[in-house]
């Protein structure tokens, strides 16, 4: 058995005919035919049941059939992979990114990596964390920076170190502000107040606010906390956000809001940078993450 017979009889599987397979395969039917026959020689049974209308798989084809894919797929990689070993590092780099990231969304590393690399192309992708997630899952984004909370089967990381919560109102919003500290809260500072939530969040503030023996009464629910934010300055309520979500758009020169530090451990996240818990690394992906991380 070897590589050659292994990749043919895959393309056999899934054109469902030889001489289909044949004609993708640039070779001819009868060579095709004997390769085929060479490998069922050497397993000792047949692999596929040939019919008028084609060929099906028997049952030890069945079995061969994931094997194959999997052998021919990682012959692939590892071709790749020591092919630009020595040959410089081109290719794209694909990184998805929640909105409330962008303090720690790596522009200059970014830029840096360029440099070293001018052939390379840079995808970034905006989302929420359960989209991002699911992209990385199925390994249409290389690496994503996320949030918590979210469920980390099938992938591994670096996670930043934890931030607060902040609630955030309309400067000068006396509905919104009164009696409220200046600087941090706790959680019944906000008993009685109208917030306005990231919807992902949901769970985490209820159950936060509960266990501490209060109802939150929210009002809005979003899907992203620029939007928090925006509802916050237009006097809806209190938003609830991480702090870095406030200090990006402050950095941005936003200047009609204002926010105070909740002093809750439960309702503290942190941001990751995420990536397939069985991926190896392309070249370029593995020096972006030395740059970013120290990997």
């Amino acid at each position: 058995m070897n590589l050659k017979q292994l990749r043919y009889f895959v393309t056999i599987c899934e054109e469902g005919q030889i001489t289909a397979a044949a004609k993708r395969l640039h070779i001819k039917q009868p060579l095709l035919s004997y390769e085929i026959k060479q490998l069922e020689l050497e397993l000792e049974t047949s692999l596929f049941i040939r019919g008028p209308r084609g060929i099906s798989l028997t049952d030890a084809g069945k079995v061969l059939k994931p094997y194959a894919e999997q052998i021919t797929e990682l012959s692939d990689v590892a071709k790749t992979k020591v092919k630009y070993l020595d040959k410089g590092i081109s290719g794209s780099l694909s990184i998805g990114s929640i909105s409330s990231s962008i303090n720690k969304l790596p522009n200059q590393r970014l830029l840096k990596l360029k440099k070293y690399y001018p052939n390379i192309a840079i995808n970034v992708i905006e989302g929420n964390t359960y989209k991002l997630l699911g992209y990385l899952e199925k390994g249409l984004i290389d690496l994503a920076i996320l949030r918590t909370p979210f469920s980390s089967k099938g992938v591994i990381g670096y996670y930043f170190d934890k931030e607060p919560m902040v609630a955030v109102s309309a400067k000068n919003n006396q509905k919104d502000t009164v009696g409220l500290p200046d600087k941090y809260l706790k959680i019944d500072d906000l008993s009685n107040k109208p917030l306005i939530i990231y919807r992902r969040f949901k769970e985490l503030i209820e159950n936060t606010f509960r266990n501490l023996g209060f109802n939150p009464l929210i009002v809005v629910r979003c899907d992203d906390a620029r939007t928090a934010l925006d509802g916050a300055k237009v006097g809806f309520g209190t938003a609830i956000v991480p702090k870095s979500a406030i200090l990006q758009v402050e950095n941005e020169g936003e200047k009609d809001i204002e926010f105070r530090e909740i002093k809750e451990k439960a309702l503290e996240t942190q941001l990751a940078i995420m990536w397939r818990r069985d991926d190896s690394f392309n070249p370029l992906t593995e020096n972006f993450l030395k740059m970013f991380i120290g990997k």
